[in-house]
């Protein structure tokens, strides 16, 4: 992966973020009658945008498999990206939850799956910051 790649997935990175904002601003008046698990699915991506970003511009690889445990491992064994792999953990641990349950997320739950997408977002500007 290329630091140019890396900086695209970055943009996905905040994309995704800013999106999950606008539908918790929006919300109904968008036509999203229940905006947890929409909210949550978002903050994944953007947490999955942001280990890749991270990855890509200190490795110069990032995990492609369908395991995402690999991703937070590959996440783990980069300086930066030892503290914010709590958070990637999080989020994947909640993808079936927020894409593929019945249920509907709570606001509760769906603010903890924001706070640890924020945290990765933020992290990842650092390392690109320090690399640029």
């Amino acid at each position: 992966m290329t630091l140019s790649e890396a900086k695209v997935r970055a943009q996905h990175a905040h994309a995704f973020l800013n999106a999950a904002a606008l539908v918790d601003e929006l919300g109904e008046d968008a036509g999203v009658a229940t905006t947890g698990n929409v909210i949550g699915s978002l903050a994944v991506l953007a947490g999955i945008a942001a280990a890749d970003a991270i990855c890509g511009a200190v490795l110069g690889a990032r995990s492609a498999g369908q395991d995402h445990g690999e991703a937070v491992s590959l996440l783990s064994s980069t300086k930066p990206g030892k503290a914010l792999a709590p958070s990637l953990r999080r989020l994947i641990e909640s993808k079936n939850e927020t894409q593929y349950s019945s249920g509907i997320l709570a606001d509760g739950r769906t603010a903890e799956l924001v706070t640890s997408a924020t945290r990765l977002v933020n992290g990842m500007d650092e390392v690109l910051r320090s690399v640029s």
